[in-house]
């Protein structure tokens, strides 16, 4: 049994006889909540580099997936699907995302006709979340800016006020803590102001107001014998009145109060509850992702509450849920707690190291040791409007999970500001949250899921007519964007299968029919499907409304303030300085980039040939079984295979090299070879090596009359360069509200806790970083630092 570590009741209890005997139904109780959370659920983030855009503008986004039970990136994942609605629910496109350690990046074209003025959400799920009766999908809202929105064209936005007791119930003759919550039309939270209990009279009995989110609370004695009810003010004086939920006569209620070092939590019940409490055995529980801590209590004798003291070194990092049960195990109570202690988080300065003409070198600095990482950061212009995001990483994977609502600026609960009132608001918001998102009549019902296996890369399956089947029992399938070779048997009733392979969306896949006796190639009568198929569900009403919340931007003249804008394609771009025929990377370190001549070719057969005569020792044992270690490896990663990094066309190679086995070295345009892997981060530690093949290369193929070549309709979408847009003006209010100056989708901090990278001059004081990130050992990386450029 998993008892809790550290308990102070009020008063010794001394359990009955029975108790004992309930020793089985705690351990049943337990069993039914490990097994409901047997699977290890995802929980998703989206770090876009910003959220209002202009038109002729695009977006950038990092994707980060989350193991809340292991606290750690989700390793399994690999396929994220994306899909992105209009406001009014409306489908607009479908994306797939490779995730590779919890991390993955894409970029959306928003010159698409479809994407015209007006609000968008992304929604970011997998397959395998269909596993679980939650919806564990994450939405961002993001939107394209046009002409403000005519205020005599849209209705009067309505309130919904919202009477939210601690715990669930209003207990009558007691006290009780009474959350209150408004939201608008919109979903979003309104500030009120002169706040009212009311009885029914009329007569006010308190006043209070909220916060910034529209969370307040009172405590107040009710009794049977008066009605109640409550009545805000908003902003703009409009009132809004609405009764108390029903007073219980009999039952219980809680009160929570959330220390430093411990949680405090009171059961009450009243005058008119006695035989519900005498001689009767309850339970409580404090759990979290399948991991519980239970124990039983009774009442004392002529007492009519239990005052319960948690140390926090006992309780789970995050939201703590605490589940009251009755005797049968019938949850009577629920109230959510925020336990900061021990939150996998590390903090990150940043500072400008150098500012010249045209670029600014900016320092990323990880303040305690730090593991191998991967963040994105956003630049923006300090003043930025632009940036508006429901969570940062924090809030995503530390909150938004357990909550069954829609949470407003996650970011603001984790910030340095006010932390007594940052906490204050914090537990305010746990109060009024009432139960949490998961059900507890499909707990006790728990059975074994039907499991959803993780979706990991494509399937390409395929049928061929009209072969020899005495000759031709192979079919080879190749693409040059991301190297992909494979020889596939095909079966007797002419069908092909190949699984788990990364294919990109709208490329070309070749397919060529092998002759078995002379290895002859034809091109084949061929039909090909790639599955998974893109997805197309629907948007929640929660997130969609008829009264669109846009930017008021009619301060703003956006008239030719974009030039011409492109995008540049493939993940790794290079550029090449024609004079030194050098390469720079996106940490702006120059590397020797070599061009792969006719005497080259002549001099290394295959391009393993010459990596080895460059550095690095190259091992082959036949096709598929290919290793590369460099002769001189790194100390920092004392203890491991001195592997380099290594990419073709673009895309990470990991365990399979296969694509570089027997790869001649005529095939190959280009080569970079960095021995030290300096400006790559800690990956780099042991080089890197970039490989570019020439466009229609062939193994042993050239001619298109011997192959067939299908373009994907289906794939993974793969991320592009950020480029920055053309603007005409650096110094106008547009730039500094709606601008953008960068974008890096993936940067490391070295072993050091170090990390460095330029932008663009755009001549402005101060400029706004948002960093996003996790490591390997799942602690999360999150910073809104404004720095000044001199």
């Amino acid at each position: 049994m998993k008892n809790l570590l550290v308990i102070i009741i009020s008063c010794l209890i001394a359990l009955n006889s029975n108790a004992q005997n309930r020793s089985s139904e705690l351990e049943s109780f337990e069993n039914n909540y490990t097994s409901y959370f047997k699977l290890n659920r995802e929980s998703v983030f989206l770090h876009l580099n910003k959220t209002s855009f202009l038109k002729k503008e695009n977006l950038w986004l990092s994707a980060y997936v989350y193991n809340a039970t292991l606290n750690s990136p989700h390793a399994e994942t690999m396929n994220l699907n994306l899909e992105i609605f209009k406001d009014s629910g409306e489908f607009v496109a479908s994306k797939t995302v490779l995730i590779a350690q919890g991390k993955g990046s894409v970029f959306i074209d928003l010159s698409n006709k479809n994407y015209t003025a007006g609000r968008y959400f992304i929604k970011a799920s997998t397959k395998y979340m269909e596993n679980f009766k939650e919806d564990l999908s994450y939405v961002q809202a993001f939107e394209i800016l046009g002409d403000s929105a005519d205020p005599n064209t849209l209705k009067d936005i309505s309130f919904d006020l919202q009477v939210l007791p601690e715990g669930g119930h209003i207990l009558a003759d007691v006290r009780n803590n009474i959350g209150i919550k408004l939201i608008d039309s919109n979903g979003s939270s309104t500030f009120f102001y002169d706040g009212k209990l009311l009885n029914g009279s009329g007569e006010v009995l308190l006043t209070f107001k909220s916060n910034q989110f529209g969370l307040s609370k009172f405590n107040f004695l009710p009794t049977t014998k008066e009605s109640y009810s409550i009545e805000v003010t908003t902003e703009n004086g409009k009132k809004i009145k609405k009764p108390l939920p029903n007073i219980d006569v009999t039952g219980f209620n809680i009160a929570g109060n959330n220390l430093n070092d411990q949680i405090i939590f009171k059961v009450n019940t009243n005058a008119s509850s006695e035989e519900l409490v005498k001689d009767k055995t309850f339970f409580a529980a404090i759990h979290q992702n399948g991991n519980v801590k239970d124990f039983a209590f009774q009442f004392p004798k002529d007492k009519l509450e239990v005052t319960m003291n948690v140390s926090k070194d006992s309780l789970y990092p995050g939201i703590n849920t605490v589940t009251i049960f009755d005797e049968d195990f019938n949850p009577i109570l629920e109230r959510l707690f925020f336990n900061r202690n021990n939150i996998g988080r590390k903090r990150v300065k940043a500072s400008v190291s150098s500012s010249i003409t045209d670029s600014i070198r900016i320092d990323l600095k990880a303040v305690t040791a730090i593991n191998s990482n991967s963040l994105s950061v956003s630049v923006l212009p300090a003043a930025t409007k632009a940036y508006k995001p429901r969570h940062n990483i924090l809030s995503a994977f530390y909150l938004k999970p357990y909550l069954s609502g829609n949470l407003e600026n996650g970011a603001y609960y984790f910030s340095d500001t006010n932390e007594r009132k940052v906490d204050y608001d914090l537990d305010i918001l746990m109060l009024t949250q009432g139960w949490s998102k998961y059900s507890w009549k499909d707990i006790a019902n728990s059975s074994t899921p039907k499991l959803v296996a993780h979706e990991k890369g494509f399937t390409i399956d395929g049928k061929v007519s009209d072969r020899n089947e005495k000759k031709e029992n192979t079919v080879f399938i190749k693409s040059e964007e991301t190297g992909l070779f494979e020889m596939v048997e095909i079966k007797e009733d002419n069908t092909f299968q190949l699984q788990n392979v990364y294919v990109q969306d709208s490329s070309s896949l070749s397919y060529g029919l092998m002759n078995d006796r002379n290895s002859k190639i034809s091109k084949p009568a061929i039909y090909a499907t790639i599955s998974p198929n893109k997805t197309r569900s629907e948007l929640k009403d929660a997130y969609s409304s008829r009264h669109v919340k846009v930017t008021d931007n009619s301060n703003v003249n956006f008239n030719d303030f974009l030039g011409d804008t492109e995008s540049l394609d493939t993940i790794q771009l290079v550029g090449e300085n024609k004079k030194t025929d050098k390469y720079r990377n996106d940490l702006k370190v120059i590397k020797p980039e070599v061009t792969i001549t006719e005497e080259l070719a002549r001099r290394y057969l295959f391009i393993t040939d010459y990596i080895g005569a460059n550095g690095f020792r190259v091992l082959q044992g036949g096709y598929g079984n290919l290793v590369i270690e460099n002769r001189t490896p790194s100390s920092l990663d004392e203890g491991r295979p001195p592997i380099p990094q290594i990419f073709f066309n673009g895309m990470r190679l990991g365990a399979d090299t296969s694509p570089l086995v027997y790869l001649k070295t005529s095939e190959v345009e280009s080569i970079i070879i960095s021995k030290n892997g300096l400006g790559y981060g800690m990956n780099g530690n042991n080089g890197v090596i970039e490989i570019t093949t020439r466009k229609g290369r062939g193994i042993g193929i050239s001619s298109r009359e011997t192959i067939k070549e299908i373009i994907n309709g289906n794939g993974f979408t793969t991320d592009k360069e950020f480029y920055a847009p053309k603007y005409t003006s650096y110094t106008s209010d547009a730039f500094k509200h709606y601008g953008v100056i960068d974008w890096i989708s993936n940067i490391n901090l070295k072993q050091n806790g170090t990390a460095s990278f330029k932008v663009l001059n755009t001549l402005q004081q101060e400029l706004s970083l948002f960093i996003e990130g996790i490591t390997t050992d799942g602690s999360l990386i999150s910073e809104e630092i404004i720095i000044k450029t001199n």
